[in-house]
């Protein structure tokens, strides 16, 4: 479990970084252009990748090394919180640098985390990987609680230039890590995906299996209209709560916390099921309803905590679910659709949630998103019993 430790302290000293960019990266483009809208498409530019490329990184991560492919995604960050914090410092960046960089950035997530996502088995082994995958979500959502709040204080304090520099200087402890782990002691996957039609093979798998087709379904729903908070939260404390800065870090610190009790929780209950994926994800659809209704900020800080932890227990259970159901040789590819369409979804739903509140203010856009959520979640459910009753019909004796 060396590796694994190793590995999880290096992810939560860079993450914290990464979540103080997200503050000082959204609260700029706020203050140069002022417009919700803009802040939609920069947001939207930075998932765009996982988008374009996050398939294709997913066959790269079942015939590469995946250490590689994070050593390289990661110094690629690096190199991008860098130049931020350069532009930064020498004045007034404009929205298409800041735009550019976002899309950079968003390049590396794209290939970094699909490798991430399956070295877990590689590091854990197979039967270790619900805690594991819970043990992600503790760090995952520690560095999220952290660097919110260090963010708005640091925006605040200082300026977003020396928060850029911090994140760049964050990634040093993951990239120590990923280069002193015991390559020895990783269970290496022995079967490689044919050069020609592999991204095929994992796509056919996937449609072919009703279980991780449910799975992946709920995904979608959620991923596009229920996890927008990089363009919700800064407009919800600029707009309605009125707020500023160190407002907006900490209602992300309370969905940090949210986040940390459920990933905590997680450790302990472990396992996971479907019944336990869609109620998380229904229960996240209604704190939307009530987060838009919100007028109160301490109200609205409670109900950040409470969706940082239903939220939660949905990705984790939907990450568990389908790491159980894979086979080592697809897993990179079935973990792609697993970023994908959690985070690839967000240029369309960051987009619509921008142009929404340009139109019909924040607070209707989050009520909005959160009905069709829950729609979306009930639509899946009768499909699915709509399945199951055909499915036994046919197998039931003449």
């Amino acid at each position: 479990m060396r590796n694994f430790a190793l590995f999880w302290t290096g992810q939560l000293i860079s993450g914290t970084g990464t979540w103080m960019q997200m503050v000082a990266m959204a609260w700029l483009v706020l203050d140069i252009s002022g417009s919700p809208a803009v802040l939609g498409i920069v947001t939207t530019l930075q998932f765009l990748p996982l988008l374009l490329f996050v398939l294709p990184a997913g066959v790269l991560a079942d015939r590469f090394p995946k250490r590689t492919i994070m050593l390289a995604a990661q110094a690629l960050a690096t190199v991008q919180a860098l130049v931020l914090g350069f532009l930064a410092l020498t004045g007034s960046p404009q929205i298409w640098q800041l735009a550019l960089l976002a899309f950079i950035l968003g390049v590396s997530n794209a290939f970094n985390n699909p490798a991430q996502q399956a070295f877990v088995p590689e590091m854990v082994g197979l039967t270790l990987v619900p805690d594991a995958v819970a043990m992600n979500s503790v760090q995952f959502n520690s560095s999220r609680m952290i660097g919110f709040a260090l963010g708005g204080l640091a925006v605040a304090q200082l300026s977003a230039a020396a928060v850029f520099f911090m994140n760049a200087a964050s990634f040093a402890a993951a990239l120590t890590a990923l280069l002193v782990l015991r390559t020895g002691e990783l269970r290496l996957s022995r079967s490689k995906p044919a050069r020609h039609g592999a991204l095929r093979e994992g796509l056919q798998y996937v449609l072919h299996t009703p279980a991780v087709l449910f799975v992946l379904g709920a995904l979608a729903v959620v991923g596009t209209f229920g996890y927008n908070w990089p363009v919700a939260a800064p407009l919800l404390a600029r707009d309605v709560l009125n707020v500023a800065s160190v407002g907006f870090g900490a209602l992300m610190s309370a969905f940090g916390a949210g986040s940390l009790v459920a990933g905590i929780g997680l450790v302990v209950v472990g396992g996971s099921n479907d019944r336990r994926m869609i109620v998380s994800g229904a229960v996240l659809a209604l704190i939307l309803i009530l987060l838009g209704i919100s007028q109160s900020y301490p109200v609205s800080l409670g109900l950040m905590a409470l969706a940082g932890l239903s939220g939660t227990v949905f990705t984790t259970t939907v990450n568990t679910r389908l790491q159980g159901l894979t086979p080592d040789r697809l897993r990179g590819r079935v973990m792609s659709l697993f970023v994908l369409l959690l985070a690839g979804t967000t240029p369309f739903g960051s987009a619509l949630l921008g142009l929404g509140a340009e139109a019909f203010g924040i607070s209707s856009a989050i009520i909005g998103f959160g009905a069709v959520t829950l729609a979306g979640l009930a639509v899946l459910l009768v499909l699915r019993t709509r399945r199951d009753g055909s499915a036994a019909a046919r197998n039931r004796p003449s």
